[in-house]
């Protein structure tokens, strides 16, 4: 049951979705404030005599009331955040993966090997293949970056994270759909940083199965 929970948990499309959801009205309201308030003044106050001119210059209890709910917002959606993440990352350290691709990332191209297959591609300025996976299975990957930050990004899984220099990351992902989805590097990384881009083949496992050992035998077989 514990498991099924997890494997639900490991859809970021549906976790980031929600954030973004509630990000969006959020960020218009207070868009519309800061632009519907000085239009408002302006066509209110737009003539007044000099006697009646405003003699205050500050307002206490409103600009506190307006520092108090600013903070009220940030630490909300620092909190929606957090949370989003957590669950992200919990369920990606206990999850047990079905495939791991070790990913790395440097200027200006995509290594992605399959280590269990003996499977190297390549996308990038060298190159274009296709980061092939199946679908329903946890997929770890683990990112590295062999000079500056890049940025894993697959827009289809709302789903972006940093290759930092020194460090390997781990992240489980699963794909519910079968599908070419397109990826890329989010992180400026210098000169070239528009040829770091790849699509992701999404598979049946009986296709993905199918496309690895013809990979293993030379036939250099595409999807």
């Amino acid at each position: 049951m514990l498991r099924g929970v997890l494997t639900g948990l490991v859809e970021t499309r549906a976790e980031y979705q929600h954030v973004f959801n509630i990000y969006v009205p959020i960020g218009l309201g207070v868009f519309a404030v800061f632009v519907l308030t000085p239009l408002a003044a302006v066509l209110i106050f737009r003539r007044r005599p000099p006697e009646r001119a405003a003699r205050w210059h500050q307002n206490d209890r409103l600009e506190g009331g307006y520092a108090l709910l600013l903070v009220g917002v940030v630490a909300f959606l620092l909190y929606i955040t957090f949370t989003a993440e957590h669950r992200v990352d919990t369920v990606s350290a206990s999850e047990r993966p079905q495939l791991v691709v070790n990913v790395t990332a440097a200027k200006w191209e995509w290594h992605f090997n399959y280590p269990s297959y003996g499977i190297d591609l390549y996308s990038g300025a060298v190159g274009r293949q296709d980061l092939v996976v199946p679908t329903g299975e946890a997929i770890r990957f683990r990112l590295v970056s062999r000079d500056v930050i890049h940025a894993f990004w697959i827009p289809e899984l709302r789903y972006k994270h940093d290759l930092i220099p020194g460090s390997t990351q781990d992240t489980t992902l699963t794909f519910h759909r079968q599908g070419v989805f397109a990826g890329e590097c989010a992180e400026f990384c210098g000169l070239m940083h528009s040829n770091m881009i790849f699509d992701v083949r999404a598979l049946s496992p009986v296709a993905f199965n199918a496309w690895a050992h013809a990979q293993q035998a030379g036939g250099g077989a595409h999807p």
